[in-house]
């Protein structure tokens, strides 16, 4: 008899797709509107027309079998972007690779430092990534170097995959100054007592237990791993993918000036990314803001001879930065690298090539969970709208000793049908934002209190539901190393489910212990 085998990364996507494309015929559509206040109401079971005006009783908007084959090609369309900057990473580490300084760097990272250091070194890392801008769709690019740095040091891919995208999911779930989920939602709050400072205490907290609780449970398996190979959660299958050329990457090797220079510039390309994603306008410097100081020379060179040979006036702020500019750095890098290395032109083409076409199979599961997103419907209309109504009735009424822990299961929920952080806040924190002010109004915490405990019950719920939904993200990842998604979906639940509990109960009782 045989046993069940879980389907690959790809084909689990597009039964999720086909999941999604039945729905189509049974959930209707709704949409949200701004009101004349300002307000984002929801209209249910409701469509627009060509004009722009809310239909009623719009009944359901089904797909069909053309929708279902052409759609993973609007969602590559749609994240074209993001395509890019998976291809050109990949590419740039193909040359970073041949170059041996990839395999020099490891070895050189795995000789000075033990496991749980390097463990702890870059959880941290990604979590400070993921809590200060929101590092999700980008994590692709770094596994490509991470993953084989574990296997090397003698851990396997899980704990690779652990580190980054556990890493980046706990600081994601605490997004101490996140502008893409934490500030999102005090905008749309529309409360002008409500300020980024506020709830900040509560967020630090939450930063630092539950990274240490990320470590300590990341580091445990990998010293499993470690002394037991056939401890790990994929030690039963053949055909894991370690991304490691060679069989003797972790011994010793001496490391080259121009391997270390082609190292340097890797450093400098991570770093400069980071500084582009900050959110630089977000942080308040005398009478004005960090973004003017940190953009301050590009300001200078506009207009000078400098300038415009580099390209200064089309210079995108340091803080504004996106994938096509992730991009472009890692473009730039590639070509820095090769001239470093005296890499040959035809050579330099066929290795960077060869290193986009290894990455094919990611984009392709990228592309086909973006369908998924494009079949549930947009910010303002669609079946994810009709979701989030459903969703928004069971919070409303709740007592107040149970809204934490409603709140926090209710994004759960509706991080199953709408993964934009940002556009989940807009939908929900007008309506959940007045229900926490009214049930907060007459306790200790006050009106403020209770909206600050509303934010991080919503960036801890929704973002651990993208931490182990089947997204772009962790399925691209898995499809890199060839994990199935049971087995990540598994690993992952063991790790973040006491996280999710902890950060529950951190929520609930901050206000009772002066943290809102």
């Amino acid at each position: 008899m045989k046993t069940f085998k879980m389907p690959s990364a790809l084909s689990i996507v597009m039964i999720f797709l086909g999941i999604v494309a039945i729905l189509t015929w049974i959930v209707p559509t709704s949409v949200v509107v701004t009101d004349d206040d300002g307000n984002k109401v929801i209209h249910y079971n409701a469509a627009f027309d060509g004009d722009g005006n809310v239909v009623e009783d719009a009944g359901t908007d089904p797909v069909g079998l053309w929708d279902f084959f052409i759609v993973p090609i609007q969602g590559l369309i749609s994240a074209a972007d993001v395509a890019a900057t998976i291809f050109i990473s990949g590419g740039f580490l193909a040359i970073l690779n041949h170059t041996g300084a990839l395999d020099a760097g490891i070895s050189a990272l795995v000789k000075k430092f033990k496991g749980s250091v390097l463990i702890g070194i870059l959880m941290f890392v990604f979590a400070l990534m993921g809590t200060v801008y929101g590092a999700c769709e980008e994590l692709p690019a770094y596994a490509i170097v991470i993953i084989p740095l574990f296997v090397a040091a003698g851990y396997d891919v899980i704990t690779g995959m652990m580190v980054i995208l556990i890493g980046a999911g706990i600081g994601n779930m605490a997004s101490i100054v996140n502008p893409y989920s934490i500030g999102a939602a005090i905008s749309a709050i529309g409360n002008e007592e409500l300020s980024m400072g506020d709830g900040i205490l509560l967020r630090l907290v939450l930063f630092v237990v539950l990274l240490a609780m990320g470590i300590v449970m990341v580091t445990r398996y990998a010293a499993k791993v470690k002394r037991d190979p056939k401890a790990s959660c994929v030690a039963h299958l053949d055909d894991i993918n370690t991304r490691i050329d060679g069989d003797n990457v972790a011994a010793e090797v001496k490391m080259t000036g121009r391997q270390k220079a082609a190292l340097a510039v890797f450093g400098i390309m991570v770093l400069i990314c980071v500084i582009g994603y900050i959110p630089w306008d977000a942080i308040p410097v005398g009478n004005g803001t960090a973004f003017d100081l940190v953009n301050g020379l590009q300001y200078k060179m506009q207009g000078t001879f400098i300038g415009n040979l580099l390209g200064a006036n089309n210079f995108c702020e340091l803080g504004w930065w996106y994938f096509n500019e992730f991009s472009c750095v890692w473009l730039i890098g590639a070509v820095v690298v090769g001239v470093i290395a005296r890499i040959p032109e035809k050579t330099f083409v066929s290795v960077f090539t060869s290193g986009c076409k290894d990455l094919m199979g990611v984009v392709l599961v990228l592309a086909t969970a973006r369908g998924i997103s494009i079949f549930m419907g947009s910010k303002t209309y669609g079946m994810s709208i009709t979701f989030i109504y459903w969703i928004q009735k069971l919070l409303t009424g709740v007592p107040l000793w149970a809204f934490v822990i409603a709140a926090v299961l209710v994004y759960l929920l509706i991080g199953i049908f709408l993964q934009s952080t940002s556009g989940v806040a807009g939908i929900t924190m007008p309506i959940f934002g007045a229900i926490a002010f009214g049930l907060f109004a007459s306790s200790g915490a006050g009106s403020i209190g209770g909206q600050v405990v509303l934010l991080s019950a919503f960036t801890c719920g929704i973002n651990f539901m993208s931490c182990v939904y089947p997204s772009a993200t962790n399925m691209g990842v898995c499809e890199l190393v060839n994990v199935p998604y049971n087995v990540f979906l598994k690993q992952w639940a063991k790790i973040l489910v006491p996280i999710l509990a902890v950060s529950a109960l951190i929520i609930s009782l901050a206000p009772y212990i002066g943290l809102a």
